[in-house]
């Protein structure tokens, strides 16, 4: 599982949109959604429900959500614990 779609989903499930997620990564929103389908494949289901206005994350992406935001910080963590050593 790769972090930058964990930040990547994180900024989806935030926005609850796939447009104003782009517009936040500064990608473009096609990318995104390859880049969530992805990582939906890696994990074996849907974490997005895609609405007509919007996204809902899946019963999935709610068990998800807080373990991808844990992996982020914690990489971020040990990244600043490198550079200050």
């Amino acid at each position: 599982m790769n972090l930058r779609r964990l930040e990547y989903f994180i900024a989806v499930a935030d926005e609850e949109s796939m447009r104003s997620a782009a517009r936040r990564l500064h990608i473009s929103a096609p990318s995104l959604s390859q880049q969530i389908k992805v990582l939906e494949q890696e994990v074996g289901g849907e974490l997005l429900e895609r609405l007509p206005r919007g996204i809902r994350l899946t019963s999935a992406g709610r068990a998800l959500l807080p373990e991808a935001r844990a992996a982020v910080l914690s990489a971020q963590s040990s990244a600043r614990s490198a550079r200050a050593a």
